[in-house]
């Protein structure tokens, strides 16, 4: 398999097409990259490294979780609710109740959509065609949701969540022993002020 045949492959050309994807591989570099550079800093100290760098980790994983576990399914799920109220007469809207049912129906082949038409025409008296399936409009909804949904996981519930989770943990696993600093700089500065 050479290079070029792994960039022009279905799969990562549908990778790339995927706001939700792209987010996950870009906090999970990060989750790896971020601790992993501070790991190979070689003007800071080793306590300190640890402590930033599983802080680091900690915060990313946090991200990642809060991002594609929670908001942008959330967001994804209530796109085709919002896109009702705003294109009423799109014909992709009315014929999927949910992201999930449309994105079943693009994955199908050309003959098996026009079963699967006829099974929704059947069933709520329309005479949808193919053609009135507005499949750029309908992938268009989810992916903005997407991206709408992972900014503000990114942005906003991931910093506010991580906050109250990523303290206990390093305090649990011994890298910090008090209010925000590396437990190294706590007995520094606990030595030094009894030298004094």
């Amino acid at each position: 398999m050479t290079i070029g045949s792994i960039f022009t492959s279905p799969a990562v050309y549908g990778v790339t097409q995927n706001t939700a994807a792209q987010v996950g591989i870009e906090t999970g570099l990060k989750a790896i990259g971020r601790p992993g550079f501070i790991v190979l800093d070689n003007n800071i100290d080793s306590q300190t490294k640890k402590y930033s760098a599983m802080k680091e980790l900690l915060f990313q994983l946090t991200c990642l979780v809060v991002s594609l576990g929670v908001v942008v399914p959330v967001f994804k799920k209530g796109s085709f609710g919002i896109a009702r109220k705003l294109y009423k007469d799109e014909a992709v809207f009315k014929a999927f109740k949910t992201s999930d049912e449309f994105k079943a129906y693009r994955s199908l082949s050309e003959e098996q959509k026009l079963e699967k038409l006829a099974e929704i025409n059947k069933n709520s008296k329309t005479d949808y065609k193919p053609e009135d399936i507005n499949e750029h409009l309908g992938k268009g909804m989810i992916e903005v949701s997407s991206i709408v949904g992972s900014m503000l996981g990114l942005s906003a519930l991931s910093p506010m969540i991580s906050r109250p989770f990523v303290r206990p943990v390093l305090k649990l696993c011994g890298f910090e022993k008090g209010e925000g600093q590396p437990a190294s700089e706590k007995e520094e500065k606990k030595s030094v002020d009894t030298v004094a």
